[in-house]
Protein backbone atom coordinates (compact mmCIF):
# COMPACT_ATOMS: atom_id res chain seq x y z
CA UNK A 1 0.00 0.00 0.00
CA UNK A 2 1.15 3.27 -1.04
CA UNK A 3 2.33 5.38 1.88
CA UNK A 4 0.30 8.70 2.12
CA UNK A 5 -0.63 11.53 4.92
CA UNK A 6 -3.94 10.38 5.37
CA UNK A 7 -3.16 6.21 5.59
CA UNK A 8 -0.27 7.40 8.05
CA UNK A 9 -2.49 9.64 9.99
CA UNK A 10 -5.41 6.92 10.32
CA UNK A 11 -2.49 4.62 11.67
CA UNK A 12 -1.41 7.01 14.66
CA UNK A 13 -4.79 8.07 15.27
CA UNK A 14 -5.93 4.07 15.88
CA UNK A 15 -2.64 2.96 17.46
CA UNK A 16 -2.57 6.12 19.59
CA UNK A 17 -3.59 5.00 23.05
CA UNK A 18 -1.79 1.15 22.72
CA UNK A 19 1.03 0.41 24.75
CA UNK A 20 2.09 -2.88 23.84
CA UNK A 21 5.64 -3.35 21.69
CA UNK A 22 4.40 -3.82 18.58
CA UNK A 23 1.97 -0.40 18.55
CA UNK A 24 4.83 1.54 20.13
CA UNK A 25 6.62 0.66 16.95
CA UNK A 26 3.44 1.28 15.00
CA UNK A 27 2.88 4.96 15.78
CA UNK A 28 7.00 5.94 16.18
CA UNK A 29 7.11 4.98 12.68
CA UNK A 30 3.79 6.52 11.47
CA UNK A 31 5.28 9.69 13.26
CA UNK A 32 8.53 9.49 11.55
CA UNK A 33 6.69 9.24 7.73
CA UNK A 34 4.04 12.33 8.90
CA UNK A 35 7.57 14.59 9.82
CA UNK A 36 8.49 14.37 6.30
CA UNK A 37 4.91 14.72 4.30
CA UNK A 38 3.31 18.28 3.46
CA UNK A 39 0.45 18.91 5.48
CA UNK A 40 -2.55 18.58 4.41
CA UNK A 41 -5.26 20.94 5.03
CA UNK A 42 -9.04 20.78 6.08
CA UNK A 43 -10.25 17.85 8.42
CA UNK A 44 -7.20 15.72 8.06
CA UNK A 45 -5.10 18.43 9.67
CA UNK A 46 -7.30 18.23 12.58
CA UNK A 47 -7.62 14.67 13.07
CA UNK A 48 -3.33 14.54 13.23
CA UNK A 49 -3.31 17.55 15.75
CA UNK A 50 -5.78 16.04 17.95
CA UNK A 51 -3.81 12.79 17.56
CA UNK A 52 -0.82 14.42 18.57
CA UNK A 53 -2.13 16.17 21.58
CA UNK A 54 -2.88 12.53 22.82
CA UNK A 55 0.66 11.34 21.81
CA UNK A 56 1.90 14.60 23.46
CA UNK A 57 -0.45 13.95 27.36
CA UNK A 58 0.37 10.45 26.99
CA UNK A 59 4.11 9.22 25.50
CA UNK A 60 5.63 6.22 25.59
CA UNK A 61 9.01 7.65 25.30
CA UNK A 62 11.39 10.58 24.81
CA UNK A 63 11.56 10.11 21.31
CA UNK A 64 7.51 10.07 20.51
CA UNK A 65 7.20 13.06 22.85
CA UNK A 66 10.04 14.77 21.12
CA UNK A 67 8.04 14.06 17.50
CA UNK A 68 4.54 14.94 18.96
CA UNK A 69 6.51 18.54 20.08
CA UNK A 70 8.16 18.47 16.84
CA UNK A 71 4.91 17.91 15.09
CA UNK A 72 2.55 20.67 16.96
CA UNK A 73 5.69 22.96 16.13
CA UNK A 74 5.33 22.78 12.77
CA UNK A 75 1.99 22.79 12.37
CA UNK A 76 1.95 26.26 14.44
CA UNK A 77 4.82 27.78 11.91
CA UNK A 78 3.12 26.41 8.40
CA UNK A 79 -0.14 28.40 9.95
CA UNK A 80 1.54 31.42 11.15
CA UNK A 81 3.17 31.76 8.00
CA UNK A 82 -0.01 30.97 5.94
CA UNK A 83 2.14 28.02 4.39
CA UNK A 84 -0.84 25.77 5.30
CA UNK A 85 -4.15 27.97 3.94
CA UNK A 86 -6.84 28.13 6.73
CA UNK A 87 -9.80 26.12 7.03
CA UNK A 88 -13.69 26.57 7.79
CA UNK A 89 -13.43 23.20 9.86
CA UNK A 90 -10.35 25.22 11.86
CA UNK A 91 -12.84 27.63 13.73
CA UNK A 92 -13.24 26.41 17.07
CA UNK A 93 -10.92 23.90 16.19
CA UNK A 94 -8.08 25.43 19.04
CA UNK A 95 -5.68 25.20 16.43
CA UNK A 96 -2.62 27.36 16.82
CA UNK A 97 -3.55 31.56 14.79
CA UNK A 98 -7.65 30.42 14.33
CA UNK A 99 -9.85 31.47 15.54
CA UNK A 100 -12.54 31.21 18.31
CA UNK A 101 -15.91 31.73 17.48
CA UNK A 102 -18.89 31.92 20.58
CA UNK A 103 -20.99 33.21 23.18
CA UNK A 104 -19.27 34.04 26.20
CA UNK A 105 -20.40 36.05 29.28
CA UNK A 106 -19.65 39.46 29.83
CA UNK A 107 -16.60 39.20 32.08
CA UNK A 108 -15.21 36.23 30.21
CA UNK A 109 -15.13 38.54 26.97
CA UNK A 110 -13.43 41.63 29.33
CA UNK A 111 -10.79 38.72 30.26
CA UNK A 112 -10.37 38.08 26.63
CA UNK A 113 -10.17 41.87 25.44
CA UNK A 114 -7.13 42.24 27.82
CA UNK A 115 -5.42 39.13 26.93
CA UNK A 116 -2.24 39.74 25.46
CA UNK A 117 -2.36 36.65 23.46
CA UNK A 118 -5.47 37.39 21.43
CA UNK A 119 -7.52 40.11 19.89
CA UNK A 120 -11.09 39.98 20.41
CA UNK A 121 -13.84 41.51 18.11
CA UNK A 122 -17.90 41.65 17.73
CA UNK A 123 -18.48 39.22 15.52
CA UNK A 124 -22.11 39.08 15.50
CA UNK A 125 -25.62 39.24 17.49
CA UNK A 126 -27.48 35.99 17.15
CA UNK A 127 -29.95 33.91 18.93
CA UNK A 128 -31.05 37.40 20.59
CA UNK A 129 -34.30 37.78 23.00
CA UNK A 130 -33.71 41.45 23.27
CA UNK A 131 -32.48 44.27 20.98
CA UNK A 132 -29.67 46.53 21.78
CA UNK A 133 -31.91 49.63 22.32
CA UNK A 134 -33.47 47.39 25.51
CA UNK A 135 -30.26 47.40 27.13
CA UNK A 136 -28.97 50.68 26.53
CA UNK A 137 -31.60 52.70 27.83
CA UNK A 138 -30.55 51.28 30.81
CA UNK A 139 -27.18 52.30 30.58
CA UNK A 140 -26.38 54.98 28.27
CA UNK A 141 -26.03 58.87 29.18
CA UNK A 142 -29.62 60.41 29.99
CA UNK A 143 -29.14 63.08 27.43
CA UNK A 144 -28.54 60.12 24.90
CA UNK A 145 -31.38 57.48 26.07
CA UNK A 146 -33.77 59.10 23.33
CA UNK A 147 -31.69 57.80 20.69
CA UNK A 148 -32.90 54.02 21.46
CA UNK A 149 -36.75 54.93 21.61
CA UNK A 150 -36.59 55.07 17.75
CA UNK A 151 -36.31 51.22 17.09
CA UNK A 152 -33.27 51.25 15.22
CA UNK A 153 -31.42 47.79 14.38
CA UNK A 154 -28.37 46.90 16.41
CA UNK A 155 -25.66 48.41 14.58
CA UNK A 156 -27.81 51.47 13.05
CA UNK A 157 -27.99 52.29 16.59
CA UNK A 158 -24.19 52.26 17.41
CA UNK A 159 -23.82 54.22 13.97
CA UNK A 160 -25.77 56.89 15.28
CA UNK A 161 -23.76 56.83 18.98
CA UNK A 162 -20.86 57.22 16.33
CA UNK A 163 -19.27 53.98 17.63
CA UNK A 164 -16.85 53.14 15.23
CA UNK A 165 -16.86 49.39 14.03
CA UNK A 166 -13.31 48.45 15.94
CA UNK A 167 -14.60 50.03 19.00
CA UNK A 168 -17.86 48.27 18.68
CA UNK A 169 -17.00 45.08 21.19
CA UNK A 170 -15.17 47.57 23.80
CA UNK A 171 -18.48 49.95 23.77
CA UNK A 172 -20.83 47.27 24.74
CA UNK A 173 -18.77 45.73 27.72
CA UNK A 174 -17.94 48.76 28.88
CA UNK A 175 -22.04 50.09 28.82
CA UNK A 176 -22.90 46.84 30.51
CA UNK A 177 -19.81 47.27 32.99
CA UNK A 178 -22.10 49.89 34.65
CA UNK A 179 -24.30 46.97 35.83
CA UNK A 180 -20.64 45.46 37.42
CA UNK A 181 -22.76 46.55 41.16
CA UNK A 182 -25.85 43.88 39.82
CA UNK A 183 -23.72 41.14 38.56
CA UNK A 184 -26.58 38.78 37.67
CA UNK A 185 -29.08 41.29 36.02
CA UNK A 186 -26.01 42.05 33.95
CA UNK A 187 -25.23 38.62 32.97
CA UNK A 188 -29.00 38.16 32.11
CA UNK A 189 -28.80 41.81 29.72
CA UNK A 190 -25.20 40.42 28.04
CA UNK A 191 -26.51 37.15 27.28
CA UNK A 192 -30.09 38.43 25.73
CA UNK A 193 -28.50 40.79 22.99
CA UNK A 194 -26.66 37.74 21.81
CA UNK A 195 -23.15 38.79 21.25
CA UNK A 196 -21.04 36.70 19.15
CA UNK A 197 -16.94 37.09 19.55
CA UNK A 198 -13.84 36.18 17.48
CA UNK A 199 -11.16 35.81 19.36
CA UNK A 200 -8.09 35.82 16.67
CA UNK A 201 -4.80 34.56 18.70
CA UNK A 202 -1.65 36.68 18.64
CA UNK A 203 0.75 33.98 19.95
CA UNK A 204 0.84 30.17 19.79
CA UNK A 205 0.49 29.71 23.40
CA UNK A 206 -3.50 30.90 22.77
CA UNK A 207 -4.11 27.00 21.27
CA UNK A 208 -4.36 23.78 22.56
CA UNK A 209 -1.26 22.64 21.60
CA UNK A 210 0.98 25.28 23.38
CA UNK A 211 -1.57 26.47 26.29
CA UNK A 212 0.15 23.66 29.20
CA UNK A 213 1.29 24.60 32.95
CA UNK A 214 5.22 25.02 32.42
CA UNK A 215 7.95 22.75 34.43
CA UNK A 216 5.92 19.73 34.30
CA UNK A 217 8.45 16.42 34.42
CA UNK A 218 7.04 14.27 31.85
CA UNK A 219 5.60 10.83 32.51
CA UNK A 220 6.10 8.23 30.27
CA UNK A 221 3.21 5.82 29.65
CA UNK A 222 3.52 2.16 29.93
CA UNK A 223 -0.08 1.27 30.01
CA UNK A 224 -3.14 2.16 31.19
CA UNK A 225 -4.34 1.81 34.68
CA UNK A 226 -7.77 0.17 33.70
CA UNK A 227 -8.12 -2.25 37.41
CA UNK A 228 -6.86 -0.27 40.72
CA UNK A 229 -8.19 -0.47 44.49
CA UNK A 230 -10.54 2.98 43.90
CA UNK A 231 -11.29 2.98 47.70
CA UNK A 232 -7.33 2.60 49.13
CA UNK A 233 -6.89 5.15 46.33
CA UNK A 234 -9.54 7.60 47.76
CA UNK A 235 -8.45 7.33 50.57
CA UNK A 236 -4.45 7.91 50.27
CA UNK A 237 -3.26 11.48 51.05
CA UNK A 238 -2.30 13.72 48.52
CA UNK A 239 1.04 15.84 49.35
CA UNK A 240 0.68 19.77 49.76
CA UNK A 241 -0.66 21.77 46.62
CA UNK A 242 2.64 23.14 45.11
CA UNK A 243 3.94 26.26 46.21
CA UNK A 244 3.15 29.23 43.15
CA UNK A 245 4.77 32.56 43.34
CA UNK A 246 2.85 35.27 41.59
CA UNK A 247 3.82 34.85 38.21
CA UNK A 248 3.80 30.99 38.57
CA UNK A 249 -0.23 31.51 39.81
CA UNK A 250 -1.17 33.91 37.08
CA UNK A 251 0.41 31.44 34.52
CA UNK A 252 -1.61 28.41 35.80
CA UNK A 253 -4.67 30.74 35.79
CA UNK A 254 -4.42 31.63 32.25
CA UNK A 255 -3.71 28.07 31.18
CA UNK A 256 -6.88 27.09 33.04
CA UNK A 257 -9.17 30.16 31.41
CA UNK A 258 -7.64 29.62 28.06
CA UNK A 259 -8.72 26.25 28.08
CA UNK A 260 -12.29 27.27 28.32
CA UNK A 261 -12.26 29.45 25.90
CA UNK A 262 -10.40 27.67 22.97
CA UNK A 263 -12.77 24.55 23.89
CA UNK A 264 -16.14 27.33 23.65
CA UNK A 265 -16.54 26.60 26.96
CA UNK A 266 -17.53 28.10 29.84
CA UNK A 267 -18.04 27.70 33.55
CA UNK A 268 -18.50 29.84 36.66
CA UNK A 269 -15.45 28.66 39.03
CA UNK A 270 -13.08 29.51 35.99
CA UNK A 271 -14.80 32.96 34.52
CA UNK A 272 -15.14 34.49 38.39
CA UNK A 273 -12.07 32.39 39.98
CA UNK A 274 -11.06 33.67 43.04
CA UNK A 275 -7.37 33.32 42.78
CA UNK A 276 -6.47 33.49 45.98
CA UNK A 277 -8.49 30.00 46.49
CA UNK A 278 -6.32 28.63 43.72
CA UNK A 279 -4.36 24.94 44.67
CA UNK A 280 -2.53 22.85 42.47
CA UNK A 281 -1.85 19.28 43.53
CA UNK A 282 0.55 16.76 41.60
CA UNK A 283 -0.51 12.84 42.22
CA UNK A 284 2.11 10.91 40.13
CA UNK A 285 1.96 9.55 36.93
CA UNK A 286 1.92 13.02 34.83
CA UNK A 287 -1.74 13.97 36.93
CA UNK A 288 -2.40 17.35 38.41
CA UNK A 289 -5.26 18.70 39.43
CA UNK A 290 -6.00 22.55 39.77
CA UNK A 291 -9.05 22.96 42.59
CA UNK A 292 -10.44 26.78 43.16
CA UNK A 293 -13.89 28.71 44.07
CA UNK A 294 -15.69 31.98 43.22
CA UNK A 295 -14.74 35.66 44.55
CA UNK A 296 -17.36 36.65 46.89
CA UNK A 297 -20.18 38.60 44.12
CA UNK A 298 -20.38 35.15 42.85
CA UNK A 299 -21.05 32.47 45.66
CA UNK A 300 -23.31 30.14 45.98
CA UNK A 301 -25.60 30.30 49.03
CA UNK A 302 -24.12 27.62 51.98
CA UNK A 303 -22.51 25.38 49.40
CA UNK A 304 -19.28 26.08 47.92
CA UNK A 305 -19.14 25.32 44.00
CA UNK A 306 -15.20 23.94 43.50
CA UNK A 307 -14.40 23.72 40.36
CA UNK A 308 -11.07 22.04 39.07
CA UNK A 309 -8.89 21.36 35.97
CA UNK A 310 -7.16 17.76 35.31
CA UNK A 311 -3.95 17.98 33.41
CA UNK A 312 -1.41 14.90 31.89
CA UNK A 313 1.77 15.79 31.47
CA UNK A 314 0.47 20.10 31.45
CA UNK A 315 -2.20 19.21 29.11
CA UNK A 316 -5.73 19.88 30.30
CA UNK A 317 -7.64 17.02 29.68
CA UNK A 318 -10.85 16.96 31.93
CA UNK A 319 -12.98 20.05 34.02
CA UNK A 320 -15.81 20.04 36.06
CA UNK A 321 -16.53 20.75 39.72
CA UNK A 322 -18.16 19.70 42.68
CA UNK A 323 -20.77 21.52 44.93
CA UNK A 324 -18.95 21.44 48.61
CA UNK A 325 -21.00 21.38 51.95
CA UNK A 326 -19.77 19.82 54.56
CA UNK A 327 -18.68 16.69 54.63
CA UNK A 328 -20.83 15.67 51.73
CA UNK A 329 -20.50 16.90 47.64
CA UNK A 330 -22.19 16.37 44.52
CA UNK A 331 -19.60 15.85 41.64
CA UNK A 332 -19.23 16.65 37.57
CA UNK A 333 -16.90 15.12 35.36
CA UNK A 334 -16.33 16.53 31.92
CA UNK A 335 -13.31 15.19 29.77
CA UNK A 336 -12.70 16.54 26.37
CA UNK A 337 -13.11 14.57 23.56
CA UNK A 338 -9.49 14.68 22.26
CA UNK A 339 -8.61 12.84 25.29
CA UNK A 340 -10.87 10.58 25.68
CA UNK A 341 -9.47 7.12 25.11
CA UNK A 342 -6.89 8.02 27.91
CA UNK A 343 -6.98 7.06 31.49
CA UNK A 344 -10.55 8.57 32.32
CA UNK A 345 -11.49 6.18 35.21
CA UNK A 346 -8.20 6.74 36.99
CA UNK A 347 -8.33 10.75 36.19
CA UNK A 348 -11.69 10.41 38.12
CA UNK A 349 -10.99 8.29 40.73
CA UNK A 350 -7.97 11.31 41.52
CA UNK A 351 -10.44 13.77 41.06
CA UNK A 352 -11.98 12.45 44.01
CA UNK A 353 -9.29 11.81 45.80
CA UNK A 354 -8.20 15.19 45.80
CA UNK A 355 -12.01 16.55 47.02
CA UNK A 356 -12.25 13.66 49.74
CA UNK A 357 -8.55 14.60 50.83
CA UNK A 358 -8.78 18.80 50.66
CA UNK A 359 -12.30 18.31 52.20
CA UNK A 360 -12.61 15.47 54.25
CA UNK A 361 -15.71 14.36 51.75
CA UNK A 362 -17.52 11.50 53.06
CA UNK A 363 -20.06 10.91 50.26
CA UNK A 364 -20.52 11.83 46.96
CA UNK A 365 -23.13 12.49 44.27
CA UNK A 366 -23.86 12.62 40.94
CA UNK A 367 -26.96 13.92 39.15
CA UNK A 368 -28.43 12.01 36.17
CA UNK A 369 -27.45 14.29 33.22
CA UNK A 370 -23.98 13.07 33.68
CA UNK A 371 -24.94 9.89 32.84
CA UNK A 372 -27.85 10.50 30.34
CA UNK A 373 -30.74 12.22 30.99
CA UNK A 374 -31.06 15.33 28.28
CA UNK A 375 -27.25 13.86 26.98
CA UNK A 376 -27.50 11.63 24.29
CA UNK A 377 -24.27 11.11 24.30
CA UNK A 378 -24.07 9.42 28.01
CA UNK A 379 -26.70 6.76 27.06
CA UNK A 380 -24.51 6.11 23.80
CA UNK A 381 -21.65 5.88 26.04
CA UNK A 382 -22.98 3.56 28.63
CA UNK A 383 -21.87 6.63 31.03
CA UNK A 384 -24.07 4.72 34.18
CA UNK A 385 -21.82 1.76 34.17
CA UNK A 386 -18.79 4.31 34.43
CA UNK A 387 -20.09 5.65 37.71
CA UNK A 388 -21.25 2.10 38.97
CA UNK A 389 -17.84 0.52 39.00
CA UNK A 390 -16.67 3.41 40.91
CA UNK A 391 -19.38 2.24 43.80
CA UNK A 392 -22.16 4.86 42.80
CA UNK A 393 -25.67 3.78 43.21
CA UNK A 394 -29.11 5.12 42.55
CA UNK A 395 -30.72 6.95 45.01
CA UNK A 396 -33.59 5.69 43.87
CA UNK A 397 -34.54 2.01 46.10
CA UNK A 398 -36.05 0.65 42.69
CA UNK A 399 -33.47 2.00 40.38
CA UNK A 400 -31.21 0.27 42.62
CA UNK A 401 -32.43 -3.17 42.14
CA UNK A 402 -32.49 -2.67 38.92
CA UNK A 403 -29.25 -1.27 38.35
CA UNK A 404 -28.43 -4.70 40.51
CA UNK A 405 -29.89 -6.86 38.30
CA UNK A 406 -28.33 -5.63 35.12
CA UNK A 407 -25.36 -5.62 36.36
CA UNK A 408 -25.84 -9.29 37.32
CA UNK A 409 -26.54 -9.62 33.32
CA UNK A 410 -23.70 -8.20 32.17
CA UNK A 411 -21.34 -10.31 34.47
CA UNK A 412 -23.24 -14.04 33.51
CA UNK A 413 -23.91 -13.37 29.84
CA UNK A 414 -21.43 -12.62 27.60
CA UNK A 415 -21.69 -9.65 24.97
CA UNK A 416 -24.95 -8.40 27.08
CA UNK A 417 -25.52 -4.60 26.99
CA UNK A 418 -27.90 -2.92 28.78
CA UNK A 419 -30.40 -1.06 26.10
CA UNK A 420 -31.11 2.33 25.67
CA UNK A 421 -34.50 2.15 27.23
CA UNK A 422 -33.24 1.20 30.31
CA UNK A 423 -30.53 3.65 30.92
CA UNK A 424 -32.89 6.03 30.08
CA UNK A 425 -34.66 4.64 33.46
CA UNK A 426 -31.46 4.21 35.26
CA UNK A 427 -31.70 8.54 35.14
CA UNK A 428 -34.36 8.88 37.20
CA UNK A 429 -32.67 9.80 40.14
CA UNK A 430 -29.16 11.00 41.36
CA UNK A 431 -26.43 8.56 42.32
CA UNK A 432 -24.50 8.48 45.02
CA UNK A 433 -21.27 6.48 46.34
CA UNK A 434 -21.20 6.43 50.47
CA UNK A 435 -17.49 6.37 52.03
CA UNK A 436 -17.97 7.37 55.22
CA UNK A 437 -21.79 7.78 55.63
CA UNK A 438 -25.01 8.09 54.13
CA UNK A 439 -25.83 11.13 52.30
CA UNK A 440 -25.64 14.04 54.95
CA UNK A 441 -28.02 17.53 54.92
CA UNK A 442 -27.91 18.96 51.70
CA UNK A 443 -28.44 22.98 51.00
CA UNK A 444 -32.20 22.02 49.14
CA UNK A 445 -33.04 20.61 52.63
CA UNK A 446 -32.38 23.38 53.93
CA UNK A 447 -33.70 25.65 51.26
CA UNK A 448 -37.19 24.18 51.76
CA UNK A 449 -37.50 24.52 55.32
CA UNK A 450 -36.75 28.29 55.14
CA UNK A 451 -38.95 28.66 52.11
CA UNK A 452 -41.59 26.74 54.45
CA UNK A 453 -40.38 29.33 57.68
CA UNK A 454 -40.96 32.58 55.64
CA UNK A 455 -44.52 31.34 54.47
CA UNK A 456 -45.52 30.73 58.22
CA UNK A 457 -43.80 33.39 59.98
CA UNK A 458 -44.01 35.90 58.27
CA UNK A 459 -46.66 35.54 55.48
CA UNK A 460 -45.12 35.14 52.51
CA UNK A 461 -42.77 38.61 53.18
CA UNK A 462 -39.07 37.74 52.57
CA UNK A 463 -37.68 41.27 53.29
CA UNK A 464 -39.43 41.60 56.75
CA UNK A 465 -38.04 37.70 57.01
CA UNK A 466 -34.43 38.83 56.11
CA UNK A 467 -34.33 41.44 58.29
CA UNK A 468 -36.05 39.78 61.11
CA UNK A 469 -34.10 37.27 61.33
CA UNK A 470 -30.37 39.28 60.85
CA UNK A 471 -31.74 41.01 63.61
CA UNK A 472 -33.06 37.56 66.11
CA UNK A 473 -29.29 35.86 64.43
CA UNK A 474 -27.06 39.15 66.09
CA UNK A 475 -29.13 39.72 69.67
CA UNK A 476 -28.27 35.41 70.13
CA UNK A 477 -24.78 35.77 68.75
CA UNK A 478 -23.45 38.86 70.29
CA UNK A 479 -21.89 38.70 66.98
CA UNK A 480 -20.41 42.53 65.83
CA UNK A 481 -22.96 43.80 62.72
CA UNK A 482 -20.82 43.46 59.57
CA UNK A 483 -20.21 46.06 57.19
CA UNK A 484 -18.84 44.14 53.99
CA UNK A 485 -21.65 43.38 51.40
CA UNK A 486 -20.31 39.71 51.00
CA UNK A 487 -20.00 39.12 54.71
CA UNK A 488 -23.92 40.88 54.87
CA UNK A 489 -25.11 38.53 52.41
CA UNK A 490 -23.55 35.38 54.07
CA UNK A 491 -25.01 36.49 57.59
CA UNK A 492 -28.60 36.91 56.27
CA UNK A 493 -27.62 33.18 54.79
CA UNK A 494 -27.21 32.17 58.32
CA UNK A 495 -29.99 33.89 59.54
CA UNK A 496 -32.47 32.45 57.72
CA UNK A 497 -30.61 28.66 58.06
CA UNK A 498 -30.62 29.41 61.86
CA UNK A 499 -34.34 30.15 62.32
CA UNK A 500 -35.71 27.57 59.83
CA UNK A 501 -33.84 25.01 61.32
CA UNK A 502 -33.74 26.19 65.15
CA UNK A 503 -30.00 25.89 65.85
CA UNK A 504 -29.75 26.82 69.52
CA UNK A 505 -26.72 25.15 70.33
CA UNK A 506 -24.25 27.71 71.32
CA UNK A 507 -21.47 26.20 69.86
CA UNK A 508 -22.89 25.98 66.67
CA UNK A 509 -24.00 29.76 66.99
CA UNK A 510 -20.14 30.71 67.35
CA UNK A 511 -19.37 28.33 64.38
CA UNK A 512 -22.34 30.36 62.07
CA UNK A 513 -20.59 33.56 62.93
CA UNK A 514 -17.17 32.37 62.27
CA UNK A 515 -18.59 30.83 58.77
CA UNK A 516 -19.99 34.68 58.20
CA UNK A 517 -16.34 35.73 58.03
CA UNK A 518 -14.88 32.76 56.46
CA UNK A 519 -16.99 31.87 53.49
CA UNK A 520 -16.32 35.31 51.06
CA UNK A 521 -12.45 34.97 51.96
CA UNK A 522 -11.53 31.50 52.20
CA UNK A 523 -13.13 27.94 51.33
CA UNK A 524 -11.17 26.10 52.81
CA UNK A 525 -11.69 27.15 56.41
CA UNK A 526 -15.39 27.77 55.47
CA UNK A 527 -15.51 24.01 54.98
CA UNK A 528 -13.93 22.86 57.46
CA UNK A 529 -16.20 25.03 59.96
CA UNK A 530 -19.15 23.32 58.33
CA UNK A 531 -18.33 20.35 59.26
CA UNK A 532 -17.28 21.12 62.61
CA UNK A 533 -20.79 22.44 62.51
CA UNK A 534 -22.36 19.41 61.69
CA UNK A 535 -20.65 16.82 63.83
CA UNK A 536 -22.25 18.76 66.67
CA UNK A 537 -25.45 17.57 65.65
Amino acid sequence: MRITFRNQAALLREYVNRFDATSNTIRLEALLHLAEMPLPTGKDLLTFHDSLLFVAAYPSDPTQAKLAEKALERISASIQSKRTTPHLSWINSGLPFTPTVARFTHDQVRWLMAHPHCRTTLERFDDAALELNDVLKLTLPAVERSETTAGLANNDLMDVLKVPVRNRLSFLIDELSRLDPLPFIKDHLFDQIGVYVRALPLHRHFSKAFNRLPGIETYFQKEFLKSFDIRALLDQPVNPPQDLDMDEKQQVVRVIKNTMVLTARETDPTTYMDEDSLRLYHLGRGISVAIYTMIPSRQLPLESYVGYTAFKNGYAVSYGGSWVFGSGANFGINIFETFRNGESAYIMAQLLRVYRQVFSIGYFEVEPYQFGLDNPEGIASGAFWFYYKFGFRPLDKELRTLAHNEAGKIKSRKGYRTGPKTLIKLTGSNIGLTLDQKAPQRVPDITLQVTKMIQRAYNGQRQLAEMMCREKFARDTGMQIPVDPAQIQVWTEMALWKEAMQVNHPRQLSLMVDMIHAKPTNVYTYQELLRSFYILI
